[in-house]
């Protein structure tokens, strides 16, 4: 896997990779169960780029990745701050140097029989990288589920089972990491003996268990966080998974709503920013006078 800086013509060296994600939380979406992962960071990036001042961030695009293992695909403009001529293509990358956040949008699933060589690639770019997080967002299927309460739809998020890699600048870098299982909205998964058991009960996540597999081999510390999802319109699900990034990754709004005006009970309202390319990507509502 190689990197290629915004309008290079070569590829960057280890020594250019490591001055620019060192210390980086790379995030990645797994090609997974309603393409939710893809929509999570569709809708972090373009409200990043389109609504940074009012979250203290800056992101910007600083190149993309290209692997033999995926396709290089182009597509047209994705987010609001473009213009309508560029060109997306596939796992692009946006940064933000002060967060020490890295962002990598996948586009396409990687080519048949190449999971493994991408995951493993992925992995050892990040190593020789410095990265010190990789993070993945991913969809599970809803519909194979074995949980007690088949009523709720908790964000799990699962990390490395590895106690090595659970040392106190990992769990300080994310909000609300525990050593111990958590129940809520919010389920933590860390007490399974390995990575496989952690995702035995989840189907449909995509390359979240080889990356993660991978990542504990070559101890690298990862985490996951992973939603139950069904097919159509998955926005609000995306957005859901995007409210929880952005807590755990603690990235909030300078201005909070006036707590006399908003009541406690209710959640914090952040000014999402939908991406234009998402316009009639799911179609209009049913017609309501089916249901009067």
């Amino acid at each position: 896997m190689e990197f290629y800086s915004q309008d290079a013509a070569s590829a960057a060296n280890a020594a250019a990779c490591t001055s620019l994600f060192a210390g980086h939380t790379v995030l990645l979406p797994a090609v997974s169960n309603a393409n939710l992962g893809q929509l999570t960071l569709d809708l972090m990036i373009n409200t990043l780029l389109q609504n940074g001042e009012a979250f203290d961030v800056e992101l910007t695009r600083v190149g993309h990745l290209l692997s033999e293992a995926a396709p290089p695909i182009a597509g047209g403009a994705a987010f609001a701050t473009q213009q309508p001529n560029t060109l997306c293509l596939n796992l692009e990358v946006y940064q933000s140097k002060a967060r020490k956040l890295t962002i990598i949008q996948q586009r396409a699933p990687v080519l048949p029989g190449r999971a493994h060589a991408f995951s493993q690639e992925l992995v050892e770019w990040a190593i020789k990288s410095k990265v010190a997080t990789l993070g993945v967002v991913a969809g599970c299927d809803d519909m194979l589920r074995h949980d007690p309460n088949m009523m709720s739809r908790p964000i799990r998020t699962i990390y490395s089972a590895d106690a090595t890699q659970l040392d106190e600048a990992f769990l300080t870098r994310f909000e609300g990491l525990t050593t111990n299982t958590e129940g809520g909205q919010e389920a933590t998964e860390t007490s399974a003996s390995s990575s496989a058991d952690q995702w035995k009960p989840i189907r449909g996540a995509g390359l979240a268990p080889l990356l993660h597999a991978e990542c504990d081999e070559q101890k690298l510390p990862f985490i996951a966080w992973v939603m139950p999802c069904a097919e159509g319109n998955n926005v609000p699900d995306a957005a859901a998974m995007t409210t929880q990034l952005f807590r755990s990754l603690r990235i909030t709004p300078k201005q909070t709503p006036d707590p006399v005006a908003m009541p406690s009970s209710m959640p914090q309202m952040l000014p999402f920013a939908f991406p234009p390319s998402w316009n009639q990507l799911f179609g209009r509502g049913p017609d309501v006078s089916l249901y009067l």
